[in-house]
């Protein structure tokens, strides 16, 4: 079982998920889950919003009725005027037009997007998906220095 200090407050993980595929946890308490992508660039140039990785970048979660921190962690490049991002919990987006968060180009190299969203008990999907305002944009995930990091943190 791991631990994490957020915001002064002492997290066990249970659930914890690293490598390919999805996660998952019992609920009934803090559960940090993540996908860890270090295998191939993603590239897109859809001007609607799509998930980056609809195998890989996907998280399946039990939770209580309760709070959950969504996070994508990497780097990239765009040659579009913005990049957008955005969080699907059970195929519903969070944000509005240009999603949680945009960065305007060529300013996309590191980036750290996060969500705050309140979900019922229960068993829920979190993804994160993007688009481009036109040209493409590109995430690195090919290498362990470059990983794409999509987490989940359920707080209690």
């Amino acid at each position: 079982m791991g631990r994490l200090r957020l915001f002064g407050e002492l997290i066990e993980a249970g659930g914890a998920v690293e490598g390919d595929g999805g996660g998952g946890g019992t609920g009934g308490g803090h559960q940090i889950a993540r996908v860890v992508r270090a295998s191939g660039d993603y590239l897109t140039t859809s001007q609607s919003f799509l998930d980056i990785d609809t195998n890989n970048l996907v998280i399946n979660m039990t939770t209580g009725d309760s709070w959950v921190l969504l996070l994508l962690l990497g780097s990239g490049f765009s040659g579009t005027p913005y990049a957008c991002f955005d969080f699907t919990i059970d195929g519903e987006r969070q944000g509005q037009g240009k999603g949680v968060q945009y960065v305007q180009a060529p300013y996309l190299q590191d980036i750290q997007i996060a969500w705050l969203a309140q979900v019922a008990a229960g068993s829920h999907t979190f993804r994160p998906q993007w688009r481009v305002t036109g040209g493409s944009t590109t995430l690195r995930a090919n290498t362990t220095d470059t990983p794409l990091i999509f987490a989940v943190l359920e707080l209690q």
